[in-house]
């Protein structure tokens, strides 16, 4: 038998928590969250996309922080729940990529995956927008084996930080690790 426990999270504090605790010990907690309608901005993936063409190609050459500093300034400047929101949205655009024909591409070149190669290129076909993002999901056989962009992997965590000054706890909606999209690879 359960028992249902509703606080608004922004009453969740220590002591919230230490109270929960107490009480119900070593049970194990589901935690479910209902989102309010009203107030609450939402990023969709038509902005998420426009956060993207902020990225400074002009400055490749001078290294990647300074590519992605636009993005970051403008992440940081949205609320908290935005930057989270662009995490997940991140998260599954990667995370669709995570194909068996998708990593093809580099399985001809090389008969070896790099997870890591394969995860910073996906983060390249992002980076480059949606209208390449669209064509690489559509035809795997246009996977960059090239390019790599492992900077916008920490963006929203960089934001974050640089909104509140604390580092960013955050696990992603979906599991964005080479191999995790079981669909893709067939599993």
């Amino acid at each position: 038998m359960g028992t249902t426990i509703t606080i608004n999270a922004k009453d969740l504090n220590e002591k919230a928590i230490k109270a929960i605790q107490e009480r119900f010990g070593d049970a194990e907690l589901e935690i479910q969250v209902q989102h309010s309608t009203e107030n609450v901005s939402h990023l969709s993936s038509d902005e998420c996309w426009a956060l993207i063409g902020r990225l400074d190609w002009i400055q490749e050459d001078a290294g990647d922080n300074l590519v992605i500093a636009p993005l970051l300034d403008a992440l940081s400047e949205l609320p908290i729940r935005n930057i989270y929101q662009f995490a997940d949205w991140l998260s599954e655009m990667l995370w669709n990529l995570d194909t068996q024909a998708h990593a093809q591409v580099f399985l001809e070149e090389d008969e070896y995956l790099s997870v890591d190669d394969f995860l910073y290129a996906r983060c390249a076909v992002v980076a480059n927008g949606q209208d390449f993002y669209q064509q690489v999901l559509e035809t795997p056989a246009d996977m960059p084996t090239d390019v790599t962009f492992e900077a916008l992997l920490y963006v929203p965590q960089e934001a974050f930080q640089k909104k509140t000054g604390e580092k960013m706890v955050y696990v992603p909606l979906f599991n964005y690790e080479t191999y995790s999209n079981k669909e893709g690879w067939g599993k």
